[in-house]
């Protein structure tokens, strides 16, 4: 998805491509998308997760309005 043709569906001005940082301890990595529902870890707190099927998620905002979508674009 090119990001000059990405229109924001609320006021149609060009969208920003982005991406929105998962911090924690010590280090940020990239927000990802992950098939299925989240599953409560037992012990560990936190959800469980499999990383191989994992897929960096792309953020697009628009400056005008702040209308924020998400894209998983996969390879």
């Amino acid at each position: 998805m090119a990001q000059a043709s990405l229109r924001c569906p609320k006021c149609q001005k060009t969208m920003e491509e982005g991406h929105i940082p998962d911090v924690g301890r010590n280090r940020a990595t990239q927000s990802v998308w992950s098939h299925g529902l989240a599953e409560r870890q037992r012990f560990f707190g936190g959800i469980k997760f499999k990383p191989k099927e994992q897929i960096p998620l792309t953020a697009y905002r628009c400056p005008s309005c702040g209308y924020v979508e998400l894209y998983a674009k996969g390879t």
